[in-house]
């Protein structure tokens, strides 16, 4: 194998990586609305890292334990509905990466309640993909930003 073909070789197992974890990170992504809206806390909270970062309606959590108090009482059978998203913007940074992803949150009468977009940070550990750092942005709100 010359040169041209090693590095041809390479570009296409670095193309392939990108695909796989692009791929990934979608699932990821899809996962923490889809056990959310079932009530599946304990799948849900795993599928972040046991430091992230959290913040929403102007509250910042750290851990894990911590969001899931935060975000569980809000989540009841009653209040549940669905998070409904868009296609994500990732910017793969090897086993880091940054997503932002528009969405919607659609009551159980299919009334919009909530419009917006999560600000991730997403990061490739020995379970794959989690996320290490999440913003919930409402329309109209403003980034607080996940560090005080």
């Amino acid at each position: 194998m010359d040169e041209t073909q090693n590095l041809e070789a390479a570009a296409t197992a670095d193309a392939i990586q990108l695909l796989i974890d692009t791929e990934a990170i979608r699932r990821l992504l899809a996962g923490c609305c889809q056990w959310l809206d079932d009530g599946h806390f304990e799948e849900w909270a795993s599928l972040y890292t046991e430091d992230c970062r959290f913040a929403v309606m102007g509250r910042r959590t750290q851990g894990r334990t911590e969001m899931r108090a935060m975000i569980e009482p809000f989540q009841t059978e009653e209040l549940r509905g669905k998070h409904l998203i868009s296609e994500p913007r990732i910017n793969l940074h090897g086993d880091e990466a940054n997503a932002t992803t528009d969405f919607a949150f659609v009551a159980k009468d299919n009334k919009i309640l909530q419009t917006g977009r999560y600000y991730d940070i997403l990061r490739r550990g020995g379970d794959g993909w989690q996320v290490a750092g999440r913003e919930i942005v409402f329309t109209g709100d403003e980034p607080i930003g996940l560090h005080d």
